[in-house]
């Protein structure tokens, strides 16, 4: 009986341990994560953050919309020469 308690005590002992060193890691990991975005930020303090699926770019806000903007006016561009034809 007292070999059994010992098990449960050492269960507890490593199950605690387990989940504080998940917390700290989890803590730790998430503040660097979050020091890393701030050094990608911009001058106005943004950060843009792309997901392409399993690939993850930072992007320069206004660069982007630029991107974006010229794309779609290429689009307009080019329907308007279709239809024109």
């Amino acid at each position: 009986m007292i070999e059994f308690g010992w098990q449960i005590a050492f269960m507890v002992v490593l199950v605690g341990g387990m989940y504080s060193s998940y917390k700290i890691g989890h803590k730790e990991g998430s503040g660097a994560m979050i020091d890393f975005c701030k050094t990608k930020a911009n001058k106005q303090g943004m950060t843009l953050i792309h997901f392409f699926g399993k690939n993850i770019e930072f992007l320069d806000p206004l660069t982007y919309n630029q991107l974006m903007l010229d794309k779609i006016v290429d689009a307009i561009e080019e329907q308007n020469d279709e239809s024109s034809t």
